[in-house]
């Protein structure tokens, strides 16, 4: 079964309530094209917005993707998705940095104090690729404006949603 993109508004009522209303939907990916997609997701909100009381505040279209073949097939044994490498990006707009996170990193791409060694593949082709663009597309913080350069590189650990802990009784 292919999973099915959805088309999601969110509804605020007069009490400040906000809910959601979803639909699946069908199109052809090979001659769609993401204004198409925004624009057929307006027209249905369109259509939605007389059967309301509410208010539709906005929304968004979720398009699920499978993997690419040449990706490996399963996890290698190494750190666990809750440690995390954080790189801290700039722009040349604001002084808030834009975190992009890195769950399960390799542990060869740290250098001998444990920390991320920036100057070594993949994470200098990752930080280059960030910082440079790729195409048309480019990273960009939540205001819009593009990652100019990498401010620092961390390591920490984050707790996993639906992680469990586990509690050792002594004596």
């Amino acid at each position: 079964m292919a999973d099915p993109t959805s088309f999601n508004f969110q509804i605020e009522d007069d009490q400040g309530l906000t809910n959601n209303n979803s639909m699946f939907v069908a199109y052809d990916g090979a001659t769609e094209t993401v204004d198409a997609l925004i624009g057929a997701w307006s027209a249905y909100g369109g259509l939605l917005d007389p059967l309301i009381d509410g208010q539709i505040l906005g929304g968004s279209i979720t398009i699920p993707l499978i993997p690419n073949v040449a990706w490996k097939a399963a996890p290698v044994v190494g750190n666990n998705a809750n440690q995390i490498m954080v790189l801290d990006f700039d722009n040349d707009f604001n002084s808030y940095v834009t975190a992009i996170q890195i769950p399960s990193y390799k542990e060869s791409i740290l250098n001998a104090l444990h920390l991320p060694n920036i100057g070594v593949n993949p994470l200098l082709a990752y930080i280059t690729a960030i910082t440079a663009g790729s195409g048309a597309v480019f990273p960009n913080s939540r205001d819009l404006h593009d990652l100019d350069a990498l401010r620092k590189a961390f390591l920490t650990v984050r707790k996993v949603k639906n992680q469990r802990v586990k509690t050792t009784v002594m004596g």
